[in-house]
């Protein structure tokens, strides 16, 4: 072929290969821009822990004793005094409040990490905190009023709203206890747990956590 006889055939090629392109507005790659730029949830929610989080569970927590035995009593006429919940009828109760106790017994080995707290100086542990790297459950997100479902685009977001809060509370508050010397020392806490129901399972996850020092 010659070089002459190349031209038309590059220039259908050239013509086939602009048929075949997307063109995209200028508006729509502002848009996509934008959205790019934008934080995601769950950075909002970490940037929200120290100047949001703490105070608000550290000026809203009651005495924990208080809060377990209303609860045990009448769950509901516990959760319209001392708790909270975005949704309706039906919907778990979130309790915020303060604990200050023995640990009794402590799981350590599990990623789950968990540590037992005897509150009420019977010997008896009275609660489970949770100490992770695997904090479960949305307590904390579910626990405060000023994070609301309304303000993300889907259940996904929502949930890595609750992960962001959970990872927080590891890296800033349990990270660096002292994990094999637990057993035998006070703890004082603030904190969340959610009940479904009066007989549930106590589990708190601690937003504030202070290990008192071992007695000389």
């Amino acid at each position: 072929m010659t070089r002459v006889a190349l031209i038309p055939c590059l220039f259908a090629a050239l013509l086939a290969g602009v048929a075949g392109c997307k063109i995209i507005k200028t508006q729509e790659l502002a848009a996509r821009a934008e959205a790019d730029a934008k934080p995601t949830a769950a950075a909002n929610a970490a940037g929200l822990w120290d100047g949001k989080v703490v105070p608000y569970v550290e000026e809203k927590a009651a005495p924990f004793a208080d809060v377990a035995a209303a609860a045990k009593a009448n769950l509901n006429e516990a959760g319209a005094k001392y708790g909270y919940r975005e949704a309706g009828e039906g919907a778990p109760w979130n309790f915020v409040t303060r604990l200050s106790g023995t640990v009794t017994a402590a799981n350590t080995q599990s990623r789950a990490a968990t540590a037992d707290v005897d509150i009420d100086g019977d010997g008896k542990p009275d609660v489970t905190v949770q100490l992770g790297p695997v904090i479960k459950g949305t307590s904390i997100r579910d626990a405060l009023p000023f994070v609301s479902f309304t303000q993300v685009k889907n259940q996904i977001e929502f949930a890595d709203v609750a992960k962001s809060f959970n990872t927080a509370t590891y890296e800033k508050v349990l990270k660096n206890l002292p994990r094999d010397a637990l057993v035998g020392r006070r703890i004082e806490a603030a904190g969340v747990f959610t009940l479904r129901s009066a007989s549930e399972k106590l589990l708190f996850t601690p937003v504030t956590l202070r290990v008192e020092a071992p007695q000389s």
